[in-house]
């Protein structure tokens, strides 16, 4: 294995239009660090990339990838014009006896809880739950969110329909997901140290020449 190659050979260090090499920089670069207008590696920087962890316009990435158009396990999407986002408003909630007892046209978000009973998924506020006809759509989001144990509390859109209340929609209230812990973020620092330390101590291994 060479220590330096600009013709496309196994190296240390590759550049050139297809260099192969651990740190590989060229039209399309392939390598455990890759910088090119194409890109395939662990750690990529590239127009066009594929990648444990990397950064470009196009790209797919098995841990994590910054691009405008990518998927990947994590990752941001780059704007392609500047912007702000617009903020986030959280609906009014009211009390559900203002919608219960209001009128034909009443309606409105009302903060409720997600509980499970004898008949599926259903909303309880202050541990009672609302007497209210849920929606198809409604009924399968809360299902699912009953399975998974979160959300727990939902702002759910009532509304009055004949003699009764129907619940057509759900929003979600910001903050209850739950994020990955330390651990999982140490997990992955240490995988990645595992992950070089492997590369490097197989490169060490091979003959390499001049």
């Amino acid at each position: 294995m060479k220590l330096f190659s600009a013709d496309g050979e196994p190296a240390v260090v590759g550049v050139g239009e297809a260099p192969l090499a651990v740190f590989a920089i060229g039209q399309f670069a392939r390598g455990f660090i890759a910088i090119g207008q194409v890109a395939v590696g662990v750690i990529v920087v590239g127009q066009v990339g594929v990648a444990v962890w990397g950064v470009g316009q196009l790209g797919f990435g098995v841990g994590w990838f910054t691009g405008m158009v990518a998927i990947s396990g994590r990752g941001w999407p780059l704007r392609l014009i500047p912007g702000l986002d617009p903020p986030r408003n959280t609906p009014v909630a009211l009390a559900f006896e203002a919608i219960a007892q209001g009128g034909p046209e009443q309606e409105g978000y009302v903060r409720a809880g997600v509980t499970s009973s004898v008949r599926g998924a259903r909303l309880e506020v202050d541990g009672r739950e609302l007497p209210v006809k849920l929606t198809p759509k409604v009924a399968g989001a809360l299902a699912a969110a009953s399975q998974r144990g979160s959300p727990r509390q939902v702002l759910a859109h009532l509304r009055h329909a004949a003699s009764h209340v129907v619940c057509d929609g759900l929003v979600e209230i910001p903050g209850q997901r739950s994020t990955y812990g330390m651990g999982f973020q140490i997990a992955r620092i240490a995988l990645l140290v595992l992950l070089s330390a492997a590369w490097w101590w197989i490169l060490l291994r091979l003959p390499m020449e001049v």
